[in-house]
């Protein structure tokens, strides 16, 4: 009598053998350095926008909440 074969010694790349784990493991690992990689070169590229030094804004009046509107009246 012959015992079966585990899937994974069938061939290399059948899920569950480790081999198809680290290509796997390697494929997404690589995903996420390319994503980070071009975030990064992305934000090199973009120029912070200068900030003019012009007259100060006025400032609004302090909010008021809706329920002291109406007990105000």
């Amino acid at each position: 009598m012959v015992a079966p074969a585990a899937p994974a010694a069938l061939h290399l790349l059948t899920p569950g053998s480790p081999a198809y784990a680290m290509l796997k493991v390697g494929a997404v690992g690589g995903l996420f350095a390319l994503r980070f990689a071009l975030v990064r070169r992305n934000k090199e590229k973009q120029p912070e926008p200068e900030v003019a030094a012009a007259e100060p804004a006025s400032r609004s009046p302090h909010p008021v909440s809706k329920k002291k509107k109406r007990r105000r009246r």
